[in-house]
């Protein structure tokens, strides 16, 4: 498996819900707006507030419904009107490109959380939880999304050496056997997909058994 296919599936596999203000946030660091005189400029606070009610709507509607989910439930789930939401992003594609750049950014938020752990062992389990669950509430839409996200992006790239790291210090503290590279833990991650695909909606059991069973053969004896 190619270190991009690696990459790649780390970050298609999240979803969670996060509170209007740290989606909020996390828009304000994109791209910004640019006025007549071409200087960059931040998009307004309450331009920025939309976005993230907009987003934190879509995410909820594409994980029932699937990417075919039309603009108007988002716009209902949202609270706003249609042409809000074509105002804040020109097309669905628009929207789902937006919700891939967020789980760039959520994915290098919960790899720096696991690896700021005491605990290595308990940070990888942490993180390897976090990447499940997200992988299974965005199951309907994660295939829409593949394509939108880039495995050397500045933010991807940083990801990677934050589960090297991660897998490192799991090794130097002895839980992890000194052969387990950061590369065995992203192939458990892509694998881990496969399995939330095949299983039931709802049904969380067989991923983390798969984790669990995983885990044992990377361990130290």
């Amino acid at each position: 498996m190619s270190s991009s296919s690696l990459q790649n599936g780390i970050y298609i596999h999240l979803n969670t819900k996060l509170n209007v203000g740290s989606v909020l946030s996390m828009l304000a660091t994109m791209t910004p707006q640019a006025n007549s005189s071409n200087t960059p400029r931040a998009p307004r606070r309450d331009a920025l507030r939309n976005d993230a009610i907009i987003v934190n709507a879509a995410r909820a509607v594409f994980a029932e419904q699937g990417p075919q989910a039309s603009m108007e439930s988002i716009a209902s789930r949202a609270g706003l009107g249609v042409g809000t939401i074509y105002r804040r992003f020109a097309s669905k594609e628009a929207l789902l490109d937006a919700i891939a750049q967020l789980f760039v950014e959520e994915m290098d938020q919960a790899a720096a959380a696991a690896l700021a752990d005491p605990d290595p062992a308990n940070g990888l389990a942490w993180f390897l939880d976090f990447v499940g669950t997200f992988n299974a509430e965005k199951r309907r839409y994660a295939a829409s999304l593949v394509d939108r996200l880039s495995s050397n992006d500045d933010v991807s790239v940083r990801t990677a050496e934050r589960v090297r790291q991660l897998t490192q210090k799991a090794v130097d503290a002895g839980y992890l056997a000194q052969n387990v590279t950061g590369d065995d833990i992203k192939a458990l991650i892509v694998a881990m997909r496969g399995v939330v695909a095949a299983s039931p909606d709802g049904d969380d059991a067989p991923w983390r058994r798969f984790v669990r069973i995983h885990l044992t053969g990377l361990r130290a004896n």
